[in-house]
C-alpha cells in the first residue's frame, strides 16, 4: 500500500489545519501556535473498502435503543449500561452508551486512575497500561480492596496491539482505559509518543475502534498548567464526551465535572471523597465547603447550583496595601476576568480604592465555580476584608449570612436561576439569606 507523506500544520489552540506555516492562526487568531505534522496519506479510497467492507445505509426505524443495562439475545450489551457508580451516571446521563469514547482529564495525582479503576471493579474490563505496569496496577487494586478477577491488563503503549487484542477477543469488553493518551502512540505517524501528530492520530484510531466495536473507550489525558487538556484543541471535537476531575491534592473532596456531552447533560456534577480506601462518592449532605458558619472578616458563604445540586460555598478575600505600581490581582476558583470585573464594580459602587489594593479571591474547597450566582459573595468578602469587619446575620440568624445574586456592571442585584431550590437549601441547614438589591446596601451591614 504506497503511502505519500506530507506536512501539514495544525494549530495547537483550535485545532485548524494549514497547508503553510504562519505567525498567527487565522481562525482562533493565538500567536505561534501552529504546529508542523508529518502525516502519512493513503491512495486507497477508505478504510472500509480496504477491509472488503461494504457501505451500508442504516434506517433508525430499525435500530433497538433501550436503557437496560442487560443483554440481548446475541449475547451483545444494550446500548447503555450503567457503571454501578451513582455519582457517575449522574454525570454521564444514564450511564455508558456503547461505542462511547470519554476523555478522563485532570491533574497528575489528582485521582483519574483510582476512579478508573474503581469503574473497572464494579463491572470489569480491559485497562491498557502504558505508563505502568501489571504489577503496579496490582498493587493499587489491592489496596482498593477490588476483585483482581475483572481486570485483563495489556501492557503496551501502541495503538495497532489494542486494535489487535479488541478485534481477536470479539469485542467480550464492557469498557476499555486507555491510560494515558500521551503515552499511545500510532505506527503510522510520525513524532514522538505525546507529540501533536501522536495524539491526534492515536485519538482517531481509538475513536475509530469504538465505533467499529462497540465497545466503550475511557482515554486518560493531562491538563497543563492553565487547566485546559495538554494536546491539541481538536482532541476534544474528536471524542463524545469530557470529562473534568478536580480538586486540591491536600483536601479530601474531588468534583467530577462534564464539558461535553453528545449523549447526556452538561451541566451536572459528581462529587467524591478520596480516602484510604479509595474515593467514596458522597450525596448532597454530606458535601460541606465551608470551613465554619459563625461569621468571619473577609468571608461569606454563597450557594453555587452545579447542574441540579446545590452546593454551599465559602468565598475568602484578603485585601493588603499594595507596594508595587501594578496591584495584584488573584482569583482561586473563580475566572480571572470575571474577578477583575468585580473588583472594579466594588471599588466603583462602594467607593472604595481598590486601586492602591492587592485583592485575593479564593473558594474554599478548590473547586471551580462559573455559576454568576457567587458574584454578590465576592464582592461582599472584599468589602469586608478591606472594612475590617464581619458581615452579620439580622434577627434570630446570628450566624454568616448567605448572599447570593448576580452583579450587573451598575452594582444591580439580579435574581439567578433555581433561586428558590437554594433558597430551600439555605432554609433546611438553619442559615439565613441577605436579601439586597444593590451592592451599595452593603455598607449598612
Amino acid at each position: 500500500m504506497k503511502k505519500v507523506s506530507e506536512s501539514i500544520f495544525v494549530c495547537a489552540n483550535c485545532g485548524n489545519e494549514f497547508s503553510k506555516w504562519s505567525g498567527q492562526c487565522s481562525a482562533c487568531h493565538e500567536w505561534n501556535s501552529l504546529k508542523e505534522i508529518k502525516s502519512l496519506k493513503s491512495k486507497n479510497l477508505n478504510s472500509k473498502k480496504r477491509r472488503g467492507q461494504e457501505t451500508e445505509i442504516k434506517n433508525l426505524g430499525k435500530i433497538q435503543s433501550t436503557p437496560n443495562p442487560s443483554f440481548d439475545k446475541e449475547g451483545r450489551y444494550q446500548n447503555i449500561f450503567s457503571t454501578e457508580i451513582k455519582e457517575f451516571d449522574r454525570v454521564l446521563g444514564k450511564g455508558i452508551v456503547r461505542g462511547q469514547v470519554i476523555l478522563f482529564a485532570g491533574e497528575p495525582g489528582i485521582g483519574k486512575s483510582t476512579l478508573l479503576t474503581q469503574l473497572i471493579g464494579k463491572i470489569g474490563g480491559l485497562y491498557v497500561a502504558a505508563e505502568e505496569t501489571a504489577e503496579q496496577i496490582a498493587l493499587r487494586v489491592e489496596r482498593l480492596g477490588l476483585d483482581k478477577n475483572k481486570f485483563d491488563i495489556l501492557e503496551t503503549n501502541v495503538v495497532e496491539e489494542i486494535e489487535e487484542i479488541i478485534e481477536r477477543t470479539n469485542n467480550v469488553f464492557k469498557i476499555v482505559v486507555v491510560d494515558s493518551i500521551q503515552m499511545v502512540s500510532c505506527a503510522e505517524s510520525s513524532g514522538t509518543p505525546g507529540s501533536l501528530a501522536q495524539i491526534r492520530e492515536s485519538t482517531f484510531r481509538l475513536v475509530e475502534m469504538a465505533k467499529k466495536s462497540g465497545v466503550a473507550i475511557f482515554i486518560v489525558g493531562h491538563v497543563t498548567k492553565e487547566g485546559d487538556i495538554a494536546g491539541p484543541k481538536m482532541l476534544e471535537h474528536m471524542v463524545d464526551t469530557v470529562l473534568y476531575f478536580e480538586g486540591e491534592k491536600d483536601g479530601e473532596l474531588r468534583i467530577l465535572r462534564v464539558n461535553k456531552n453528545r449523549f447526556g447533560p452538561t451541566d451536572e456534577v459528581g462529587v467524591f471523597k478520596m480516602e484510604e480506601k479509595g474515593l467514596r462518592e458522597i450525596s448532597s449532605e454530606e458535601v460541606s465547603l465551608i470551613d465554619s458558619k459563625m461569621p468571619q472578616i473577609g468571608s461569606t458563604i454563597s450557594v453555587v447550583m452545579e447542574g441540579s445540586r446545590p452546593l454551599l460555598v465559602e468565598i475568602q478575600a484578603l485585601v493588603t496595601e499594595s507596594f508595587s505600581q501594578i496591584p495584584k490581582r488573584i482569583f482561586s476558583g473563580i475566572d480571572y476576568n470575571r474577578g477583575q470585573l468585580l473588583v472594579a464594580v466594588a471599588q466603583k459602587v462602594l467607593s472604595i480604592p481598590l486601586y492602591k489594593e492587592d485583592v485575593f479571591v479564593a473558594v474554599s474547597g478548590g473547586i471551580k465555580i462559573s455559576d454568576p450566582g457567587v458574584d454578590l459573595a465576592v464582592i461582599g468578602a472584599i468589602y469586608s476584608s478591606y472594612k475590617d469587619k464581619i458581615i452579620m446575620g439580622e434577627g434570630d440568624h446570628k450566624g454568616s449570612p448567605v448572599l447570593i445574586g448576580e452583579v450587573s456592571l451598575l452594582g444591580k442585584v439580579r435574581k439567578v436561576r433555581m433561586a428558590e431550590r437554594r433558597e430551600r437549601e439555605i432554609k433546611s441547614l438553619g442559615m439565613e439569606m441577605m436579601k439586597i438589591e444593590n451592592i451599595g446596601e452593603l455598607k449598612k451591614v
